[in-house]
């Protein structure tokens, strides 16, 4: 069915509006807010309702994908910032960083964002860790190419137990992570392991999505350092990692590495770090000149960049957002603000 984006958009602004009303005192608050305070759904469940309803429509509609990484690890909550129903509407993916062990109310509050709000909510399996665990298991250097014949029964264990969480706690789907690195000045021996270790890695992916079809993917890393990168033909949206980039210029960067003939050029986008709340010297999140990664991409990603116009953008980390003074989420706000105006 095709959606009529700007009469959505006008319904979703405009009830969005009165939606602000009673919920602008959330936006401040940076404490815990009584579950008996009263709220819209209290005040007017029929606006409520119409509200969530277009916005339901919307996700459904063209328009650039919001992808969130969620820190999960409170389990006792006391701060809205550790809620899932707490993060802005208008988000489309949310990850959760610690996809297992989850609690009842998190399990809850996946089922509500998911109904309610349609968010699909995923999690991320990622080649690099993997191999830096077993290479941690056996003192051997992050950057040391573990000997495939040695290293592809643990592979193949930790993603049969990682694929594992996708059923047993209902997910939508994962996110493939994978940086990888350059193959052009490899000596033979380290190529040969490197092939052979991502080759299985990117076989096992394939063969799940090939037995789970409805199960979202999406990508996130280095896209251009794929050996098969047929990987990518199902994946939602392919996701750049500029999670340590220093500037708007090394974004441009990152984007073009990725731009080649063999990648779909239609779905990228771009991950950004959030600050972290244990970061004294303001280093994580942030940009050489000391402004915010999330501005910086709010900035940047509204443009198109030597013919590519980004399809999708990402926060690592989001719920250090929360606590902005000025709006809770203000930077995620803004960023969703400037690739889907005016919706936020």
């Amino acid at each position: 069915m095709k959606i009529d984006k700007n009469s959505l958009r006008g319904l979703i602004i405009g009830s969005f509006s009165v939606l602000a009303l009673s919920a602008c005192s959330d936006w401040t608050d940076t404490e815990a807010i009584s579950l008996d305070q009263a709220n819209i759904t209290k005040q007017n469940p029929e606006l409520y309702a119409k509200y969530l309803q277009n916005l339901r429509k919307y996700k459904e509609s063209d328009h650039k994908k919001v992808y969130t990484w969620f820190d999960n690890t409170q389990k006792v909550p006391f701060s809205c910032a550790h809620h899932l129903t707490d993060l802005p509407d208008s988000i489309d993916v949310v990850s959760l960083m610690y996809p297992d062990n989850l609690a009842d109310w998190e399990l809850n509050e996946m089922g509500q964002v998911r109904s309610e709000k349609a968010m699909k909510v995923i999690y991320t399996i990622d080649f690099e860790s993997i191999k830096a665990a077993y290479n941690s298991k056996l003192e051997l250097t992050t950057e040391e190419e573990p000997v495939a014949e040695e290293f592809l029964d643990y592979l193949t264990d930790s993603l049969q137990y990682a694929l594992s969480l996708a059923t047993k706690y209902h997910y939508d789907g994962i996110c493939i992570g994978y940086a990888g690195k350059s193959r052009l000045h490899m000596l033979p021996d380290e190529l040969k392991e490197y092939t052979e270790n991502e080759t299985a890695f990117i076989n096992i992916m394939k063969d799940w999505h090939k037995r789970n079809p409805d199960m979202l993917i999406t990508y996130e890393g280095n896209p251009q350092n794929l050996i098969d990168p047929s990987l990518l033909d199902d994946c939602m949206s392919i996701l750049v990692s500029g999670k340590t980039a220093t500037s708007e210029d090394e974004f441009t960067y990152l984007l073009l590495l990725a731009d080649r003939d063999d990648i779909p050029q239609d779905r990228f986008g771009l991950t950004v770090m959030s600050t972290d709340l244990n970061d004294p010297n303001k280093q994580i999140g942030y940009l050489s000149d000391g402004s915010l990664a999330m501005a910086g991409l709010a900035e940047w990603a509204s443009a198109v960049h030597d013919g590519i116009e980004l399809e999708a953008v990402g926060i690592y980390n989001v719920s250090t957002d929360y606590y902005t003074l000025a709006q809770s989420y203000y930077y995620t706000r803004q960023l969703i603000s400037s690739v889907n105006q005016p919706i936020k």
